[in-house]
């Protein structure tokens, strides 16, 4: 039987963000949103069915918040990454190693999990990626240093590099 997930909405600076917890840790979160009922419909549509308690989601919103407004806190949390297949969770545990204010390529994504020839699967691992601004996809760039994709928009994958110093 899988794990109740459960919801909390977030505050930050560039909109409403919708987290998805279980029980081994955060599932998930939504792109900025300019409402707390659009953050509420997709992160209930991911699967989130119940308010989560101010004890179970801790220092999250904190971080959240601080990510958005492109500051580093040095905190992070606890990722559940169950139902992710093992090239698509090496791609975001990758990505979440890329520094704070820096940007790589999606090619050297590949190359880092191993699969040299498998930019394009990056692409799409990034274009479905369930934790945006916890892993951030948006420091993920198209060979030639032009932005790419970005599920939020390409002025919303701008804001957050611009805000981190990256661009």
């Amino acid at each position: 039987m899988a794990a109740t997930l459960k919801f909390y909405l977030c505050s930050t600076d560039i909109g409403w963000v919708g987290l998805a917890v279980s029980t081994r840790g955060l599932r998930a979160t939504t792109l900025p949103w300019s409402s707390p009922d659009e953050a509420l419909r997709e992160i209930m549509a991911m699967g989130a069915v119940e308010p989560a308690s101010e004890a179970a989601i801790g220092q999250l919103p904190g971080l959240i918040q601080a990510l958005a407004r492109g500051q580093w806190t040095g905190g992070h949390t606890t990722i559940d990454w169950d139902g992710l297949s093992p090239f698509r969770r090496a791609v975001l545990e990758e990505t979440m190693r890329i520094p704070f204010g820096e940007t790589r390529s999606y090619g050297w994504l590949a190359r880092q999990v191993g699969h040299p020839r498998a930019a394009r699967a990056v692409g799409r691992v990034m274009a479905t990626n369930p934790l945006p601004i916890v892993v951030p996809c948006h420091r993920v760039l198209a060979a030639d240093g032009s932005l790419g994709g970005y599920g939020g928009g390409l002025p919303l994958k701008e804001t957050l590099l611009k805000a981190e110093g990256a661009r």
